[in-house]
């Protein structure tokens, strides 16, 4: 090969090596922000879980609550009728 083209052929390898380091550049920012987004979602599947334990518990504890006053209504019910306060 001649010198002209050797020069030519550096001066495009130079160019190509300079848009490749803009490319890296560019897909160094896309990681970065691909790793912040997953901190996220971790965080927020994290919260949505203990969201949906306290939904559970509160569920449960209302479950029992609400049949502990049906009980008790049960019991008042019974106690009116014995002695004839509400029709049989």
């Amino acid at each position: 090969m001649d010198k002209e083209t050797m020069q030519f052929l550096s001066e495009q390898f130079g160019k190509i090596n300079g848009r490749l380091d803009g490319i890296e550049g560019r897909l160094d920012k896309v990681e970065n922000r691909l790793d912040v987004i997953e901190v996220r979602q971790d965080k927020m599947s994290k919260q949505l879980t203990e969201l949906q334990i306290a939904h559970k518990r509160f569920e449960l504890s209302t479950n029992t609550k609400l049949s502990k006053l049906q009980d008790g209504m049960d019991t008042i019910e019974e106690i009116l009728r014995v002695n004839d306060l509400l029709p049989n």
